[in-house]
């Protein structure tokens, strides 16, 4: 058999690009929303911390700007 070094066949522009994080429905929105806030307000998606049936699931936050 013949020796092939397969390292020589793998393109760095693929194997070393940058992950892109999925988009979700949420994040969509959260995206949509902070582009019509004003200047300084910020959109988070972060887990429900409250009541039982929704703890755990993505809910979004509104966080204010500093005044």
């Amino acid at each position: 058999m013949t020796a092939v070094d397969i390292d020589s066949f793998i393109f760095p522009e693929f194997t070393e690009s940058p992950v892109v994080p999925a988009s979700t429905p949420m994040q969509r929105a959260a995206g949509q929303l902070q582009r019509v806030l004003p200047p300084g307000w910020q959109v988070e998606v972060v887990e429900s911390t409250r009541g039982a049936a929704r703890k755990g699931q993505p809910v979004l936050r509104l966080v204010a700007a500093d005044l």
